[in-house]
Protein backbone atom coordinates (compact mmCIF):
# COMPACT_ATOMS: atom_id res chain seq x y z
CA UNK A 1 0.00 0.00 0.00
CA UNK A 2 1.29 3.28 -0.41
CA UNK A 3 2.70 4.76 2.52
CA UNK A 4 1.21 8.15 4.16
CA UNK A 5 4.20 10.24 3.44
CA UNK A 6 4.00 9.29 -0.24
CA UNK A 7 0.37 10.36 0.05
CA UNK A 8 0.97 13.85 1.00
CA UNK A 9 3.99 14.33 -1.51
CA UNK A 10 1.77 13.39 -4.50
CA UNK A 11 -0.51 15.24 -3.15
CA UNK A 12 1.33 18.55 -1.97
CA UNK A 13 3.04 18.34 -5.43
CA UNK A 14 -0.12 18.75 -7.16
CA UNK A 15 -1.00 21.35 -4.82
CA UNK A 16 2.18 23.35 -5.61
CA UNK A 17 1.93 22.20 -9.73
CA UNK A 18 -1.45 23.91 -9.45
CA UNK A 19 -0.23 27.10 -7.67
CA UNK A 20 2.39 27.73 -9.85
CA UNK A 21 0.94 26.94 -13.12
CA UNK A 22 -2.32 28.90 -12.28
CA UNK A 23 -0.49 31.96 -11.10
CA UNK A 24 1.76 32.01 -14.15
CA UNK A 25 -1.37 31.52 -16.54
CA UNK A 26 0.60 28.76 -17.88
CA UNK A 27 -1.62 26.28 -19.84
CA UNK A 28 0.62 23.97 -21.10
CA UNK A 29 2.06 23.61 -17.57
CA UNK A 30 -1.64 23.59 -16.56
CA UNK A 31 -2.58 20.74 -18.52
CA UNK A 32 0.26 18.65 -17.84
CA UNK A 33 -0.97 17.18 -14.51
CA UNK A 34 -4.27 15.83 -16.18
CA UNK A 35 -3.78 12.61 -17.91
CA UNK A 36 -4.77 12.72 -21.97
CA UNK A 37 -7.87 11.31 -21.27
CA UNK A 38 -8.91 13.24 -17.82
CA UNK A 39 -12.12 14.84 -17.38
CA UNK A 40 -13.11 17.90 -15.53
CA UNK A 41 -16.16 19.16 -14.04
CA UNK A 42 -16.06 22.83 -13.75
CA UNK A 43 -18.03 24.91 -11.43
CA UNK A 44 -20.96 25.57 -13.97
CA UNK A 45 -20.97 21.96 -14.40
CA UNK A 46 -19.77 21.72 -17.91
CA UNK A 47 -17.85 18.58 -18.44
CA UNK A 48 -14.10 19.30 -20.01
CA UNK A 49 -13.20 16.08 -21.74
CA UNK A 50 -9.14 15.60 -21.95
CA UNK A 51 -5.90 17.26 -21.41
CA UNK A 52 -6.11 19.58 -24.51
CA UNK A 53 -9.60 20.90 -23.63
CA UNK A 54 -8.73 21.49 -19.83
CA UNK A 55 -5.92 23.29 -20.98
CA UNK A 56 -8.04 25.49 -23.66
CA UNK A 57 -10.56 26.18 -21.28
CA UNK A 58 -8.29 27.60 -18.24
CA UNK A 59 -6.46 29.64 -21.14
CA UNK A 60 -9.77 31.43 -22.34
CA UNK A 61 -10.16 31.44 -18.63
CA UNK A 62 -7.21 33.54 -17.93
CA UNK A 63 -8.04 35.81 -20.92
CA UNK A 64 -11.18 36.75 -19.64
CA UNK A 65 -12.42 36.82 -15.86
CA UNK A 66 -9.51 35.58 -14.66
CA UNK A 67 -7.06 37.53 -16.08
CA UNK A 68 -4.76 38.39 -13.29
CA UNK A 69 -6.13 35.99 -10.48
CA UNK A 70 -4.14 34.78 -8.31
CA UNK A 71 -4.61 31.16 -6.44
CA UNK A 72 -3.53 29.86 -3.45
CA UNK A 73 -4.17 25.77 -2.98
CA UNK A 74 -3.92 23.76 -0.15
CA UNK A 75 -4.31 19.97 0.47
CA UNK A 76 -7.31 19.51 2.72
CA UNK A 77 -7.24 15.69 2.73
CA UNK A 78 -5.49 12.33 0.68
CA UNK A 79 -7.63 9.39 0.75
CA UNK A 80 -5.75 6.22 -0.97
CA UNK A 81 -8.48 4.20 -2.94
CA UNK A 82 -5.81 1.96 -4.41
CA UNK A 83 -1.71 1.71 -4.51
CA UNK A 84 -2.23 3.66 -7.76
CA UNK A 85 -5.13 5.49 -7.42
CA UNK A 86 -5.35 8.88 -4.54
CA UNK A 87 -8.05 10.97 -4.10
CA UNK A 88 -6.72 14.93 -3.64
CA UNK A 89 -9.30 17.64 -1.76
CA UNK A 90 -7.63 20.91 -2.41
CA UNK A 91 -8.99 23.70 -0.61
CA UNK A 92 -8.46 26.98 -3.22
CA UNK A 93 -9.10 30.73 -2.79
CA UNK A 94 -8.75 32.80 -5.98
CA UNK A 95 -8.21 36.43 -5.37
CA UNK A 96 -8.58 39.11 -8.65
CA UNK A 97 -12.30 37.66 -10.36
CA UNK A 98 -13.19 40.12 -12.61
CA UNK A 99 -16.27 40.10 -12.35
CA UNK A 100 -16.74 37.45 -9.74
CA UNK A 101 -18.39 34.32 -11.04
CA UNK A 102 -22.27 34.03 -10.79
CA UNK A 103 -23.30 32.42 -7.36
CA UNK A 104 -19.74 32.17 -5.68
CA UNK A 105 -19.37 34.07 -2.49
CA UNK A 106 -16.71 36.93 -2.57
CA UNK A 107 -14.96 37.10 0.78
CA UNK A 108 -13.97 40.22 2.54
CA UNK A 109 -10.20 40.36 0.69
CA UNK A 110 -12.38 39.90 -2.92
CA UNK A 111 -11.62 36.42 -2.62
CA UNK A 112 -13.55 33.41 -4.18
CA UNK A 113 -13.44 30.15 -2.09
CA UNK A 114 -13.56 26.69 -3.97
CA UNK A 115 -12.61 23.19 -3.71
CA UNK A 116 -10.84 20.85 -5.76
CA UNK A 117 -11.39 17.49 -6.17
CA UNK A 118 -8.98 15.63 -7.50
CA UNK A 119 -8.62 11.60 -8.38
CA UNK A 120 -5.39 11.14 -9.27
CA UNK A 121 -3.70 7.48 -10.82
CA UNK A 122 -0.18 6.21 -10.78
CA UNK A 123 1.00 5.17 -14.93
CA UNK A 124 4.04 3.24 -14.95
CA UNK A 125 6.15 6.27 -12.30
CA UNK A 126 4.19 9.35 -12.68
CA UNK A 127 0.64 10.36 -10.90
CA UNK A 128 -1.78 12.59 -12.97
CA UNK A 129 -5.15 13.54 -12.57
CA UNK A 130 -7.93 11.21 -14.39
CA UNK A 131 -11.06 13.38 -13.48
CA UNK A 132 -11.40 16.34 -11.06
CA UNK A 133 -14.60 18.43 -9.80
CA UNK A 134 -14.14 21.93 -9.31
CA UNK A 135 -16.88 23.57 -6.37
CA UNK A 136 -17.35 27.01 -5.71
CA UNK A 137 -18.49 28.01 -2.32
CA UNK A 138 -21.52 29.11 -2.63
CA UNK A 139 -22.91 32.76 -1.54
CA UNK A 140 -25.34 32.45 1.04
CA UNK A 141 -28.94 33.54 0.31
CA UNK A 142 -29.69 37.51 2.33
CA UNK A 143 -31.52 36.90 5.86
Amino acid sequence: MISPEEQQAVAQDFAHRFNESWNAADGPAYGSVYWPDAELVDPTGTIWNGREAIERMHVELWRGPASGTQVQAHVRRVRPLADTLLVVDLDVSVSGFNPPPPGAAIGPDRTVQARLKHVVEKRRDAWGIVTSQNTFVAARPPR
